[in-house]
């Protein structure tokens, strides 16, 4: 299954359960995070997570996880299983329930299929949570035009651990406290905040909108620039969507 995470009304993922306890391993998602994947009721705390793996703590049992699944009923061998022991009027009745559920069922994904793709389109997380933006990850180049890569595959983002040390270990030497070509400097959050020529280098979750993604996604006039000399290390993939991802989660520099 794939699993969502929200924290603080941020939202993450989804993420496989392997990445997931990963993550957990890591400590770049928190036990105090809130976790939603489809069949669950609303968000649940991550140790009620069937299979997740808590820091010091076993895995809840993934057959937990068909207890409360409304649909288990629907399948044919448990159903089967539970028909042995009535009668045949039983039987039948539980036949006319089944056929009910699964034409309701259709219709309503058919309703949800059309307004995805002709009404609006949301993200449908879980309960309650229709109108929150898609989670990071998503891929999409949106109104400039700029296709962002695949961030799925990132986790949360911190600032001081991981796009501080890529500014300082790739852009500072050009973009720093002492030389600040195009007057920007990189090297701490007022720089960033104050951009380049007056003009503000990222956009707060909108990369695709942003000027510090399309320059290091730029193949014509890359940053760090290709044409140096001596030449300058250039960032890696990794190092790109880091970036990507941490403009997409809200570009905190408190973290």
């Amino acid at each position: 299954m794939m699993i969502h995470v929200l924290r603080d009304g941020q939202q993450f993922g989804p993420y496989a359960l392997e990445d997931l306890n990963t993550y957990l391993a890591q400590g770049s998602l928190l036990p105090t995070d809130q976790a939603w994947w489809e069949g669950a009721p609303s968000w649940v705390p991550m140790d009620q997570v069937p299979g997740v793996i808590l820091p010091g703590q076993a895995a809840l049992p993934m057959e937990q996880s068909a207890v409360n699944d409304p649909l288990a009923a629907a399948n044919p061998v448990m159903a089967a299983a539970d028909a042995a022991g009535v009668s045949m009027a039983t039987q039948g009745l539980r036949k006319k329930k089944m056929i009910i559920m699964v034409a309701g069922i259709s219709v309503g994904v058919l309703a949800v299929t059309c307004v995805l793709l002709f009404v609006y389109p949301v993200n449908l997380l879980g309960p309650d949570e229709v109108n929150k933006p898609m989670p990071p990850g998503s891929g999409r180049s949106e109104g400039s035009g700029l296709q962002v890569p695949d961030i799925s595959n990132i986790g949360p983002v911190s600032y001081s651990q991981d796009i501080k040390i890529i500014f300082d270990s790739k852009c500072v030497d050009c973009h720093g406290s002492k030389k600040k070509r195009g007057k920007l400097d990189m090297s701490n959050p007022k720089g960033l905040a104050a951009g380049a020529k007056g003009e503000p280098i990222y956009v707060v979750g909108k990369p695709e909108e942003s000027l510090l993604a399309k320059s290091i996604l730029s193949s014509d006039d890359p940053m760090p620039p290709n044409d140096e000399d001596p030449p300058l290390t250039p960032l890696t993939d990794e190092e790109k969507k880091k970036i990507i991802a941490w403009i997409k989660q809200g570009a905190k520099t408190d973290n």
